[in-house]
């Protein structure tokens, strides 16, 4: 019986782990940022049939990136290609330590890769223009496959994401930022999906878990208007679409 879906936390970063003995009800994404991270991700997913990776490759990581490193990442999508639901976190950061064209030729290169074996793309977008969008047009008709992680931009760039019917996934910064809350407003409940980004997203300035999920459900519901089992199903739903995934939840009352 799944209740709660965290679209994106890195399990991976965590060295304490013991929160995955209480899961009963939880589906987690867990996403990477390197090729190391991505090799410990599968490790955790495939001893968790809870937990799915996306492998990723961080732009502040991207001083690290070589070109023979995708033919790494190919080994792993075709050796678990059971467990392997997406490629992300990829996308663009301002913060990062390395030129932007440079940043462009690594997102580009997994852009490629997903779009060979035909796997979502998870974005990480940390850049104050359209520049990732046009990035996205060159390798996407539509952004149906294509989740905006933790969103934080504005509507403008909300209404270009929705016109070509991407996936916008709200994090637990939703939770104190109102601007995100007036944004939230404005996505469909079919675009919708929500995550923690934990243990990077804060709570109460300590690291958040994915178990922390549950309060974005509760939040959202309220903010919403909707029934929180009637949100969690849509969301379940949401996710199973855009992974194609054939996931079976049990029939009754969620909560």
């Amino acid at each position: 019986m799944i209740k709660f879906v965290d679209n994106h936390c890195h399990i991976n970063s965590l060295s304490e782990r013991s929160f995955l003995k209480n899961t009963e009800g939880f589906l987690f994404v867990d996403s990477s940022i390197d090729y190391k991270s991505s090799c410990l991700s599968l490790e955790i997913s495939s001893q968790n049939n809870f937990v799915y990776s996306c492998l990723g490759f961080h732009p502040l990581k991207g001083e690290l990136f070589k070109e023979e490193i995708l033919n790494s990442y190919e080994d792993l999508i075709v050796k678990y290609q059971k467990k392997i639901i997406g490629i992300g976190e990829i996308g663009l950061d301002y913060k990062a330590n390395i030129r932007v064209d440079m940043q462009i030729k690594i997102f580009s290169s997994f852009l490629k890769l997903a779009k060979k074996y035909k796997l979502p793309v998870v974005i990480h977008n940390r850049w104050h223009d359209f520049l990732i969008l046009e990035i996205l047009d060159r390798y996407f008709d539509s952004y149906e496959k294509i989740i905006f992680h933790c969103f934080s931009q504005d509507f403008s760039f909300l209404e270009k994401i929705l016109e070509k019917r991407g996936m916008v996934s709200f994090s637990l910064n939703l939770l104190r930022k109102k601007k995100l809350v007036s944004l939230l407003r404005e996505v469909p409940l079919e675009n919708l999906l929500l995550e923690t980004d934990s243990p990077y997203m804060f709570l109460e300035n300590k690291p958040s878990t994915p178990l922390d999920i549950e309060k974005i459900y509760i939040f959202v519901a309220q903010k919403r208007n909707i029934d929180l089992k009637d949100l969690s199903l849509k969301i379940l739903s949401n996710f199973k679409k855009v992974y194609n995934l054939n996931i079976q939840n049990e029939s009754g009352n969620c909560f």
